[in-house]
């Protein structure tokens, strides 16, 4: 198969019957955050809610994304638009929306006002790239990058995190962003499994954010000294 289908071969394909095999990952992901609570009143160290500012900002681009992408295919703006597609962005959307009230839940919860705008530089980019989208391949590329923007972000976060909850959460989270990837993948005719081994290259650090400390290098044993012989 190509990489890419051009819009009417991808409509004949995408009939409700065949695309719901893939949206089941999606339908999966629904149950496995519903089950996702924050029970700590504040993050247990302002990492973690820097963390969780970054994150809230990236949902809201989603959320906002998919939502312009399912006014476009009202207007007509995307061509013929498979229903099961429309389902998805669906789908997805309220489960971008579920992780902005979650990691708002945490950010309030710390004396913070809620996240409701997207990281601007982010945000430009991606403006600027719906703005070319004319067809429903184009939309999906657009949110295939979002999707694995925000799984290597949470990634990259989780070793960061010192709450349990907030682990918890992101886990979760990365899990059904790589659940939306792989239907994506599917759409665009791709194989449809996200990188065995995640690198994290896609993930987001807000400008001015202080580049990883340099792993300390491995103490050096002191050498052992040779056995003195008896002269004897």
């Amino acid at each position: 198969m190509s990489e890419t289908m051009d819009t009417n071969v991808m409509t004949k394909l995408l009939s409700r019957r065949t695309f719901l095999v893939a949206t089941s990952a999606a339908g999966a992901g629904v149950a496995l955050a519903s089950t996702v609570g924050i029970s700590f009143a504040a993050p247990s160290a302002s990492g973690d809610l820097a963390t969780a500012m970054v994150a809230a900002s990236l949902e809201v681009l989603a959320v906002g994304t998919y939502k312009a992408a399912l006014a476009a295919a009202g207007a007509g703006k995307l061509g013929a638009v498979p229903p099961a597609v429309a389902t998805f962005v669906q789908t997805a959307m309220s489960q971008h929306q579920f992780a902005l009230d979650k990691w708002n839940g945490v950010i309030t919860g710390a004396g913070s006002p809620a996240v409701s705008a997207p990281p601007s530089d982010l945000n430009a980019t991606v403006q600027q790239a719906f703005g070319q989208v004319t067809d429903v391949v184009g939309a999906a590329k657009l949110a295939l990058l979002l999707e694995q923007t925000a799984a290597d972000t949470y990634m990259k976060a989780i070793p960061t995190l010192l709450s349990a909850d907030a682990i918890t959460l992101a886990g979760n989270l990365q899990i059904i962003d790589q659940q939306h990837s792989a239907v994506l993948l599917f759409v665009l005719g791709q194989y449809p499994v996200p990188d065995v081994f995640e690198t994290g290259l896609k993930a987001y650090s807000p400008p001015g954010a202080p580049a990883p400390a340099p792993a300390a290098p491995a103490p050096r044993r002191a050498p052992v000294p040779a056995p003195v012989q008896d002269p004897s």
